[in-house]
């Protein structure tokens, strides 16, 4: 596996700190996705109901917010930390070449002439994805959520068609 890696980057490059840092800024991005969306359907959520004593009543005259604005921002992080990830670590692995490993010109002696160019992009594209991979995969959780603990009474028709709606 190292010697993929070691492959993959640009010669000498310490990329474990590279993949912790990016690792961190993915927990990080997730955590604050989870605890906005949550927080937001929530507060909408509980707004749907009447107290009344110690009970909480379900008030069927009210609407729920449509999912796309309880989603909000939610996702937005995520989008934000994929595009900064390919700019930052592409830009940073291209520079290494120059500055420190020295390696530029023993990459364009290279038999392969896009060599230098896997190296430095190739991680930051995989990053990239699994930061848009993951906003996928928690706007479907997201959306099951809202869909199956939202009151039936209280939701409004063609949820799904109004997310990809010109707002």
């Amino acid at each position: 596996m190292n010697r993929f890696f070691e492959r993959s980057f640009p010669p000498g490059f310490n990329y474990l700190s590279e993949l912790k840092a990016v690792a961190f800024a993915f927990c990080a991005s997730i955590l604050f996705s989870l605890i906005s969306f949550f927080t937001e359907y929530s507060a909408e959520k509980r707004a749907l109901y009447i107290q009344i004593g110690t009970d909480m009543i379900l008030d069927e005259s009210r609407v729920m917010p449509d999912f796309i604005n309880v989603l909000g921002g939610s996702l937005r992080i995520l989008f934000i930390l994929a595009a900064l990830a390919f700019i930052i670590t592409s830009t940073i692995h291209y520079v290494y070449y120059h500055t420190g490993s020295k390696s530029i010109y023993l990459m364009r002696r290279l038999p392969n002439r896009y060599e230098q160019h896997r190296r430095h992009l190739l991680f930051s594209l995989i990053y990239a994805l699994i930061f848009v991979l993951a906003a996928a995969i928690l706007l479907l959780i997201y959306y099951s959520v809202y869909i199956n603990n939202t009151p039936e009474a209280c939701l409004t028709p063609n949820q799904w068609q109004k997310i990809w709606q010109d707002s």
